[in-house]
């Protein structure tokens, strides 16, 4: 199986029907498919064989989705890397990752032009990838430099799974326009790969600002919005007359979703937020489309083909959310780890606390693990420790989020320093040349101590979201 046979079928029903509008510029399914054809063929020209690793480092437009399905058709597995990311990470992406070949905004050496913003350029890995037999399409690098699994593996199988899974809840057809807002590196195969497979029209929008999307929207008759609350509470800002009349679904992902954000939503426009569960290893796992204003801080009842528990519950009924379904990832990638070697009788542990109510509504109260979502992206603490801890004035730091009302969540830092104290500006402008902006602590605390737990003597990180108001 290959992903490409999903759009290939959308094209020959629709091929006249738009695919994608930029502006004012419209591309029809057919377009679609011969800009795919024409890079499949540049990119086979240079060298492209099966099974080759290469990271796509491109900004969000038309060409982004017409370079991943070239690759796909030539059964090239993509590694998206986030155009924010510094030389440093992206380095450590390549190598990690064992790239074979980088798609980015920078020519090298042997670099071939693809569009008028991306060179492919050829990589020599230390060591040829291992790519274990599987039907691999797709390598999401999700974690920081010091986690120690690195790199979620799907097939094409898998992702078609997942995709066919989630529709039957979002239920996307070939009537719906979607309003597009996230960074694609970090938001594709059940967005995306969704709403071409089922014929949908896809509004590349680039500026977030709330007057024009509501405007972008307006005009193209928008149904569908997915985004982030960081967007809807810019949304709910505004103060101009327009409304959204035509919008059928609007789904909150990325994060939590705050109170006022789904309030203010739903005042200004009638309109509620739909908050959903995404997760890389496992898909779109639920969505609350049953009572979005009754429960608006439910991320809803799982999806019908997936199945929920609560491990080791305490006397509250909060424990660990442990799901089982189809669609789960192949593999983990560095260290090569076998789907079944993590899951739990078929259960994946997430990670996440919550609980379920008596109707099978499951809600969130917090994360084991220590990942900070902010506004669509997600950052892991331990690769900003690694740069801050770096520093020859730190002892040891502990990086958090902190709960934003726009945001999601923002990224702060804990440091035990050594003398003589740098300012706390100095310790930032180090990290801005090792990190992605958006990575960069927007507040560094220093303490004199950092908690630990009793057992183990490691970082508490439980308590670090609630740290400071």
């Amino acid at each position: 199986m290959n992903l490409t046979e999903l759009l290939d079928g959308t094209t020959s029903r629709w091929p006249q029907k738009p695919a994608f509008i930029e502006g004012d510029t419209i591309v029809s399914y057919a377009e679609l498919g011969d800009t795919i054809a024409r890079m499949t063929a540049q990119l086979r020209a240079f060298g492209m064989i099966p099974g080759t690793r290469v990271g796509l480092c491109h900004p969000n437009s038309v060409a982004y989705v017409a370079l991943t399905f070239a690759l796909w058709r030539l059964q090239a597995i993509v590694v998206p890397i986030p155009t924010e990311c510094t030389s440093e990470e992206t380095t450590a992406i390549t190598e990690t990752m064992q790239l074979e070949a980088v798609i980015s905004q920078t020519p090298g050496g042997e670099s071939v032009t693809l569009t008028p913003e991306g060179y492919i350029t050829r990589l020599t890995p230390a060591t040829l990838p291992d790519n274990h037999g599987l039907n691999i399409a797709f390598i999401r690098f999700t974690s920081g430099t010091t986690h120690e699994r690195k790199g979620v593996v799907l097939s094409h199988e898998t992702v078609r799974d997942r995709v066919v899974a989630a529709n039957a809840a979002l239920r996307i057809g070939p009537e719906d326009t979607v309003m597009w807002c996230l960074p694609m590196a970090h938001h594709f195969l059940i967005t995306i790969v969704l709403y071409l497979s089922q014929g949908a029209t896809i509004v590349l929008t680039r500026q977030v600002l709330a007057r024009p999307f509501l405007e972008t929207a307006n005009r193209w008759r928008a149904s569908v919005l997915y985004a982030s609350p960081f967007h809807y509470a810019l949304l709910a800002r505004d103060r101009s007359d327009l409304t959204l009349p035509s919008v059928r679904l609007a789904v909150s992902t990325t994060c939590a979703l705050p109170e006022d954000v789904a309030e203010d939503f739903v005042r200004r426009f009638g309109l509620p937020l739909v908050q959903a569960l995404g997760i890389i290893e496992l898909g779109l796992v639920s969505l609350n489309a049953d009572d979005p204003r009754g429960r608006w801080n439910s991320v809803g009842r799982p999806l019908k083909t997936h199945r929920v528990r609560i491990v080791a519950p305490e006397a509250d009924g909060v424990g660990e959310v442990a799901i089982a379904g189809p669609g789960f990832f192949d593999a983990y990638a560095a260290p090569w780890l076998p789907r079944e070697n993590v899951l739990h009788d078929g259960w994946f542990h997430t990670g996440d606390l919550g609980w379920l109510d008596a109707d099978g509504f499951l809600f969130l109260v917090g994360r084991k693990a220590a990942v900070i979502n902010l506004a669509g992206r997600k950052v892991f603490p331990e690769e900003i420790e690694t740069v801050l801890n770096r520093h020859p004035a730190v002892l040891e730091s502990r990086v958090f989020g902190r709960r934003h009302a726009h945001l999601g969540e923002v990224v702060e830092a804990e440091v035990v320093l050594a003398q003589p104290h740098p300012e706390a500006e100095a310790l930032r402008d180090f990290c801005r040349e090792h990190l992605a902006p958006y990575k960069v602590p927007t507040r560094l605390h220093v303490v004199s101590r950092l908690p630990r737990t009793t057992a183990t003597g490691k970082i508490r990180r439980e308590t670090a979201l609630v740290s400071h108001e």
